[in-house]
């Protein structure tokens, strides 16, 4: 016969009472930390989405202020650059919905993996899928068992640049 317990583990240390088998340190945060960092990201990339756009769709009336600079080459070479800065402005709030929207999604993920007590969770691609989705996949975990949470990677892109800038930059005292 199969380990009854087996489902659980891949659940959070604070999962299982206060000496539980699960690690037992009720007091444990879960992943608010995560939420309120990904939480703080958002909210000046959303402004500079508004910025942009209004940039983009706001092209007519900032070629007016132009109109009155008192050279011919002036008024052509600022409408030039109104339309192509407006374009770009354009490109980047596009982008940075995308990005804003793949944000709101890590923060549902970690939400869902606090409140499934699920340990060792980022929001990649492979995990996010394997996050239960409705009655019938919470049933699943809860029964059948969870998928194991795939592991960051130890040397990210992100890790390698800062761990280069450290080494150019160290300590200078």
């Amino acid at each position: 016969m199969a380990d009854p317990d087996a489902r659980n583990v891949n659940r959070a240390p604070s999962e299982g009472g206060e000496h539980g088998k699960y690690g037992g340190n009720e007091g444990a945060d879960g992943y608010k930390f995560e939420i309120a960092s990904v939480k703080g990201l958002i909210a000046p990339l959303e402004e500079s989405v508004v910025g942009a756009r209004a940039v983009k769709n706001g092209q007519d009336k900032l070629t007016a202020y132009l109109q009155h600079c008192g050279a011919p080459e002036l008024l052509e070479s600022g409408k030039a650059f109104l339309k192509e800065w407006g374009f770009g402005m354009g490109e980047l709030a596009d982008h940075a919905d995308a990005v804003v929207e793949r944000l709101y999604e890590a923060i549902a993920g970690y939400m869902l993996a606090d409140l499934m007590r699920i340990k060792d969770f980022w929001p990649s691609d492979e995990n996010m899928a394997k996050l239960p989705s409705g009655a019938a996949g919470k049933w699943s975990w809860e029964h059948v068992g969870a998928p194991e949470m795939e592991k960051r990677p130890e040397d990210t892109a992100l890790s390698k640049f800062a761990r280069k800038l450290q080494s150019e930059y160290g300590d200078e005292s």
